[in-house]
């Protein structure tokens, strides 16, 4: 009996250290866009898997950096088929008439915490500006990841209408990882 709560123990043991390393050396997504909005009082998150980011980034240079964000709406994919399929539509994203959403900085500027881009983002015929702080990490070589975030109000791009169940408010999260070229 004792020999086998040893292995048991043994066993256990190896197995956290292999999740913990394993966790540890998972690497961050090289590119993700993803949103989190409340509905009927739970956070719903989604992910728009296909899109392109073009950067010029080099925090010496701020004048000369840019990001430019293309996300093809059509590849919105929140866990249930029904519910993409409605937000697709002209009620809410509008696929057919406005294939992509669209981010340009016009500036980028160092702050206390990281940086700020600044620039426009256009949803559907909606472009607005706004602000997306953002970290930078250092990564093997000269590559870099990218985070940033910023909440908007889906209102303001004509997403949907007033909703008792749904919020207003969408956070909007960006991973990416440069390597320049």
């Amino acid at each position: 009996m004792e020999a086998l709560l040893k292995t048991l123990r043994t066993s256990l043991t190896a197995l956290l250290l292999i999740m913990c390393f394993g966790l540890q050396a998972q690497d961050e997504p090289v590119k993700l866009i993803s949103f989190k909005i409340k509905n009927a009082g739970v956070n719903v998150k989604g992910t728009f898997h296909e899109h392109t980011v073009t950067v010029r980034f080099d925090e010496n240079d701020l004048a000369n950096a840019y990001f430019e964000v293309k996300i093809e709406v059509s590849s919105l994919d929140t866990g249930i088929k029904g519910r993409d399929k409605h937000l697709k539509k002209s009620k809410y994203f509008d696929v057919a008439s406005y294939p992509q959403i669209e981010f340009k900085s016009t500036s980028i500027k160092k702050t206390a915490e990281g940086y700020t881009a600044l620039g426009d983002l256009r949803i559907k015929k909606t472009i607005r500006q706004v602000e997306i702080p953002f970290t930078i990490t250092a990564l093997e070589g000269n590559e870099k990841a990218f985070k940033g975030s910023l909440n908007i109000d889906r209102r303001d791009y004509g997403v949907g209408k007033n909703h008792l169940i749904m919020g207003d408010e969408v956070k909007i999260e960006i991973h990416y990882r440069h390597q320049p070229g």
